[in-house]
């Protein structure tokens, strides 16, 4: 059947059919994305630091992507306790080891584990310490961690040598780097890493855009649209920058609860047609709760101080270019809806969808 045919018979049927047929499409997109949303991307990351002949590496994987090794969840509770990391250590440590790779001069004489430990439920940080036969004056990291989580995988790690900070993101189209651990860290190479990193962040963060799509969607004109967009960039602005300098700091799981439940609210007032605060009031409220979330992935990878701002800037120029994009995409069609009979209709629709979706996120994260 041709996509006019498709419209056709979908145009025929009674309003309550429309929306049903809305409201289905909608579930339907909602479950890819709750299944995305778990595992958008997979991620690791590494702190290096170079002294002489030594580098001293602290690499932190999520067990739970390895799918090369499926039994580490013995009882299968989505969680990695003590004793099933004990009884796995090495065979974690020869696959990493295999797929994360450090070189000086040359390869190194020694590989050691000095220490291991759950940074949480699922995440182990190694404490590993490579020796090398001379003093190291350029590094080469390279890592095909894709090959044994996912290809969509993407390693954020920093080098640091005396006064000098490196970093860099690995993934599959770029699995190696390689820094002189005399000179300085290329500032535009940083800039453009962080820049990619914070426009991803956007476009992988399904419930950041579900949040968008609540505001969007109820959004009637440029002006309001404005204040909306103005009040979240400052307001998570503010938290991003408070979080990543580690000033103000909330656990992960409520973090992550939190943002659930603001998605919901947004979405119930769109149902309700009530207004308990003025919207952008209530957006820059819930942008400090979503500026905690954007933090996370910066806090993982324990970037010195004196590179901090820079990432921090350039992330967060990312994370508005990859919002100020989706808005352009979505707030157009909501213009051209305005007005019409669909609008109603598709705003309770979306709404609904919604509020599942993220009353779904909040069960998953505040009872995992």
């Amino acid at each position: 059947m041709s996509r006019a045919s498709l419209w056709s018979a979908y145009v025929s049927r009674p309003p309550r059919m429309q929306l049903c047929l809305v409201l289905l499409s909608l579930l339907l997109l909602a479950g890819g994305a709750t299944r995305a949303r778990a595992h958008p991307f997979s991620q690791s990351s590494s702190v290096l630091v170079v002294s002489g002949r030594e580098v001293r590496a602290t690499l932190t994987i999520n067990l739970l992507d390895l799918h090369s090794m499926p039994d580490l969840d013995r009882n299968r509770d989505h969680r990695i306790s003590y004793p099933e990391l004990d009884d796995a250590i090495e065979r974690i440590f020869a696959a990493v080891g295999s797929h994360f790779a450090v070189r000086g001069s040359g390869v190194p004489i020694q590989t050691t584990v000095e220490r291991y430990q759950l940074a949480d439920e699922t995440t182990v940080r190694l404490d590993l310490l490579y020796r090398f036969a001379s003093d190291v004056t350029t590094i080469d990291i390279t890592s095909t961690l894709h090959a044994i989580t996912q290809p969509n995988h993407r390693h954020l790690m920093s080098v640091t040598s005396g006064r000098f900070t490196h970093e860099a993101i690995l993934e599959l189209g770029r699995p190696s780097t390689t820094f002189d651990t005399a000179g300085g860290g290329s500032y535009l190479r940083t800039l453009g890493s962080f820049l990619r990193l914070g426009v991803e962040h956007i476009f992988t963060g399904y419930d950041h855009l579900a949040f968008l799509v609540g505001l969007l969607v109820a959004t009637a004109s440029f002006r309001s649209l404005t204040k909306i967009v103005t009040s979240f960039t400052v307001a998570h602005s503010i938290t991003l920058a408070l979080a990543t300098f580690d000033a103000v700091v909330l656990p992960t799981r409520v973090t992550e609860s939190l943002i659930a439940l603001s998605i919901a609210y947004v979405a119930a007032e769109n149902l309700l047609r009530s207004r308990a605060i003025e919207r952008y009031r209530i957006t820059f409220l819930f942008g400090l709760v979503h500026g905690f979330g954007f933090s996370a992935i910066l806090r993982q990878m324990q970037l010195p101080r004196r590179n901090l701002a820079l990432s921090l800037f350039s992330f967060n120029v990312g994370v508005e270019l990859g919002q100020l994009l989706f808005v352009a995409i979505v707030f157009p069609m909501m213009m051209y809806l305005a007005g019409s009979a669909w609008q109603n209709r598709v705003r309770s629709a979306v709404s609904f969808g919604i509020v599942c979706l993220s009353m779904y996120w909040f069960a998953q994260r505040a009872f995992p």
